[in-house]
């Protein structure tokens, strides 16, 4: 029971990493370029941010997304209120800006909490393994 409480919880931690590289995969192979409109833009410390709606045929709703992006792009898209978005035909929420600044923190926390898991896990194969050789919880 304990080995599938671990599994179970390391499919969850390593969820979002693997859903987001999945979709990065898809949106350079299966997807097509569009323009989309640029709804806002806007400098944050050191990172550039962007808000835009994709075309109404790729988007029915409408929806606005976000992204981190790069400077240059920043500057394209403050000057001509135009971005290019790579997207997956059918799945606007597979969509990826140029000049998209990619961020690593879903990554982090797989790594991070991989190691947590492992770590508990040897403990308690440790503590069954030699059961006076740890104290036990109060």
């Amino acid at each position: 029971m304990r080995v599938l409480f671990f599994v179970v919880l390391a499919v969850l931690v390593n969820l979002p990493y693997v859903h987001e590289s999945w979709t990065d995969h898809r949106v350079r192979s299966q997807g097509r370029d569009v323009e989309a409109v640029v709804l806002k833009v806007q400098q944050v410390d050191d990172g550039y941010l962007v808000d835009y709606r994709l075309p109404r045929s790729v988007d029915r709703e409408q929806r606005t997304y976000s992204a981190s992006i790069d400077v240059e792009t920043y500057e394209q898209a403050d000057d001509s209120d135009r971005i290019a978005v790579r997207v997956v035909p059918g799945e606007p929420n597979a969509n990826r800006p140029q000049g998209l600044v990619e961020s690593s923190l879903f990554q982090v926390i797989a790594i991070v909490g991989d190691v947590t898991l492992l770590l508990a896990a040897g403990l308690l194969w440790y503590r069954r393994r030699n059961p006076g050789a740890l104290p036990s919880a109060p």
